[in-house]
């Protein structure tokens, strides 16, 4: 082969020209590998370092939801609190919130079908599927909120403030409806944007 700068024969596998002493084509491509090795390596020490999330497919959560007739929305707030509350914004997600959420929705689950067993009127059990519901619906409101704020406070490490704002869980409408299905997808998006790392 011959050097590309000033013509004169080289052996193959040559990194630089002896004669001039550019660098040859093998050479470049050397080093573009060496680059990118140690982007990789740069890349896996900066992920190594990040808080870990869990990662669920958007297409699996609806699945949870059916199976689990919409238990899956305290039991996410469950299973996410300590890694939530690792990420060390100036707000936490509180236990008593989470353990009351999910004993109101299983209220709202058992008792209408279980008057009898629970020695319950109908209007007693009325009153208390009514009332675990509005307090377990206003919860899942509160938590909702509460878990966008703690993502958007850890997001300000990497985007400016108003940017992390307008990036994570933007909407308040589906924040409101979907909750947990709706952070779950800022989660995952999240780990798309190397911010987190997925939990393994």
């Amino acid at each position: 082969m011959k050097c590309a700068t000033c013509g004169a024969p080289i052996e193959a596998g040559m990194e630089k020209c002896p004669y001039c002493g550019s660098t040859t084509s093998y050479g470049e491509s050397l080093l573009e590998e060496k680059v990118r090795q140690k982007q990789n390596e740069e890349r896996q020490t900066r992920l190594k370092d990040l808080p870990r999330m869990k990662y669920v497919s958007g297409a699996f959560i609806p699945i949870l939801y059916f199976f689990t007739l919409c238990w899956y929305a305290p039991i996410w707030y469950g299973l996410r609190i300590r890694s939530l509350n690792a990420l060390n914004p100036p707000q936490k997600v509180p236990a008593w919130a989470v353990a009351l959420y999910n004993l109101m929705w299983l209220c709202v689950l058992i008792v209408p079908g279980w008057e009898e067993e629970l020695r319950l009127t109908h209007e007693q059990s009325q009153l208390i599927f009514e009332v675990a519901l509005g307090v377990a619906m206003a919860l899942s409101v509160w938590l909702a909120f509460r878990v966008r704020s703690i993502l958007q406070g850890y997001a300000t490490k990497f985007l400016d403030s108003n940017v992390a704002v307008h990036t994570i869980a933007p909407v308040n409408i589906l924040l409101i409806l979907f909750g947990p299905m709706y952070l779950q997808y800022q989660i995952n998006k999240m780990i798309s944007m190397e911010y987190l790392a997925p939990q393994i």
